[in-house]
């Protein structure tokens, strides 16, 4: 058998092909660093996406009208594990850069290295984080900055601390998303008809939408109009309104304002678990906008488990006055619909919600957000709420168990509700009548059959309870720009407590050995395919040399 002999290289022939090899390696790496800056590409495995930048901010990067500037102060002596931190803020800082097409600056500053840019720092609210360092015998506290400063025009914004923010793309595009409105969104809640207190039941709601919007408390009990610079306005269990308030309502609404309202159809005494029907004089309001209210209260079989006392005793049981709502498992059963104030959305917990139905006609359209469970019933006119004393479910109309709409959002253009009464009486009745409006632009209305679900000391009944509310204003203002951000968080995976228990110790013990043990296999695999080479280039020198 005659064999081919291959072509010996010379070692300077072999010396120029490696180093022509190198060149080429270098010439691709330099390509790829590039194509790498115009063309951003990451592959992540998380379930919500927390590591890259969401469709939501990728679009608003595209609508910017003008740069932003985002500031970076990083201290350079920082503990490895807040460098660690850092390097995933820096990394999706970069995307916004390389998203943003232009529209996003960005600027890392080491304040260490220039001492007196500190006192600049903080008289524009940049402060450094004190933090522990552990020394050979003892610990010891510094400090040093972790800093973003995000700037739009001549508006900006301060993050102190970048590491412990919850959700970092929401913080960074919210703000980028404020600072940007032309004009500024403006929310209000009504006040003044013994409404909770919004710096002191509602302080986590309202904290949140300072932080995306320019926020203020509005009072009709004067009969003023809310002012013209309000875009949304919240009524949150009013004790009762006049039809003052009613009509500065109306007018808002007409004139193209939107409004959520979290209304109570019963009035529940915590202390004495008693409860007794509820007049807010808004039920006319409303069902002239299509939107009928039950003063009943719901219990459903999917609730949540409450802490009650019991002589000396605590007892922990279901509760079905506290109705819970699985969002994504309702939306998957088509038991509500998908929307996207429902986006992200897991369980919302309402304790002690009426019913409310929609009863209005073309050109109104209505979307049944949330929904009890179809094992749900009612009780009305004597309410009984010590959970040992609840009353069945019983087959009068109405009462029996299927499943209740607890909140509706309604849209189209509605007509006023004094379209052919006269405004109420004022000193400046005259005017009000001349100025009234009769028809509103397209607009939204969001009616909820309860309040405290968003009250700081019931907030943590449901993963979703805030997240909701601020949906709705996020679609009902922004058109939902945000609602793709919010909640992205890495979810952790347990092992599945149903696994054998070989299937667990395959798990947790081979599992880390996996990579290690491929590894060897594709080098033993290259030792056997380079000794067979090495036999091969033998035999021809033999076969040469005969």
């Amino acid at each position: 058998m005659e064999l081919k002999a291959k072509k010996l290289l010379t070692k300077r022939e072999y010396h120029l092909y490696s180093l022509a090899w190198l060149i080429i390696l270098l010439g691709w790496a330099l390509v790829m660093n590039y194509l790498s800056n115009k063309f951003f590409l990451r592959v992540d495995l998380t379930s919500s996406k927390a590591y890259t930048l969401s469709k939501a901010t990728k679009q608003a990067l595209r609508e910017l009208k003008a740069p932003v500037l985002i500031r970076g102060y990083f201290s350079s002596n920082l503990p490895a594990v807040l460098k660690s931190d850092l390097a995933l803020t820096k990394d999706l800082l970069n995307e916004y850069r390389i998203y943003g097409k232009g529209k996003i600056k960005l600027e890392a500053i080491d304040p260490e290295k220039n001492p007196s840019l500190k006192d600049d720092l903080r008289n524009r609210g940049v402060f450094p984080v004190q933090f522990q360092v552990r020394g050979a015998t003892d610990l010891a506290f510094t400090e040093g900055y972790m800093a973003l400063e995000v700037q739009y025009l001549d508006q900006r914004q301060v993050f102190s601390n970048v590491v412990d923010l919850e959700d970092f793309e929401y913080a960074i595009s919210s703000t980028i998303l404020k600072l940007a409105s032309e004009p500024p969104i403006s929310v209000a809640f009504l006040s003044g008809h013994e409404e909770p207190d919004a710096y002191q039941e509602l302080k986590t709601l309202r904290s949140v939408i300072e932080k995306q919007y320019q926020f203020s408390v509005v009072s009709t009990i004067t009969g003023e109009a809310i002012p013209e610079e309000i875009n949304l306005l919240l009524v949150i269990a009013p004790k009762r309104l006049n039809e003052q308030d009613k009509y500065a309502l109306d007018q808002f609404l007409m004139r193209g304002g939107k409004i959520i309202f979290l209304l109570d159809g019963v009035e529940v005494v915590e202390e004495y678990l008693v409860g007794f029907p509820k007049d807010d004089g808004l039920d006319d309001l409303l069902a002239h906008y299509g939107i009928t209210r039950n003063h009943d209260l719901v219990m459903d079989e999917v609730n949540a488990r409450v802490s009650m006392r019991r002589g000396i005793f605590q007892i922990v049981q279901n509760y079905p006055l506290w109705v819970k709502i699985y969002v994504s498992r309702y939306k998957e059963a088509v038991l509500i619909k998908d929307h996207p104030i429902l986006a992200q959305l897991d369980a919302i917990t309402l304790p002690w919600a009426s019913s409310i139905n929609f009863s209005g006609s073309e050109p109104l359209k209505a979307i049944e957000l949330l929904k009890t469970s179809p094992q749900s019933w009612t009780q009305v006119g004597q309410f009984s709420l010590d959970p040992e004393r609840l009353p069945s479910p019983i087959p009068a109309p109405g009462m029996g168990r299927e499943s209740r709409a607890l909140a509706i959002l309604v849209q189209g253009s509605f007509t006023s509700f004094y379209k052919d009464k006269p405004a109420p009486t004022t000193e400046e009745s005259e005017s009000r009548e001349k100025n009234k409006l009769e028809q509103s632009p397209e607009t939204s209305i969001l009616v909820v059959g309860n309040s405290r679900f968003i009250k700081d000391e019931y907030l943590a009944l449901g993963n979703s309870n805030l997240d909701f509310i601020i949906n709705a204003i996020d679609w009902m203002t922004l058109g939902g720009k945000l609602i793709g951000v919010r909640s992205k968080a890495t979810v952790e995976r347990p092992i599945d407590q149903e696994l054998s228990i070989a299937k667990v110790l395959t798990v947790r013990f081979l599992g880390p050995f996996l990579l290690p043990i491929a590894i060897i296999i594709y080098g033993l695999a290259r030792f056997q395919v380079r000794r067979r080479e090495k036999k091969l280039w033998a035999t021809t020198w033999k076969e040469i040399g005969k």
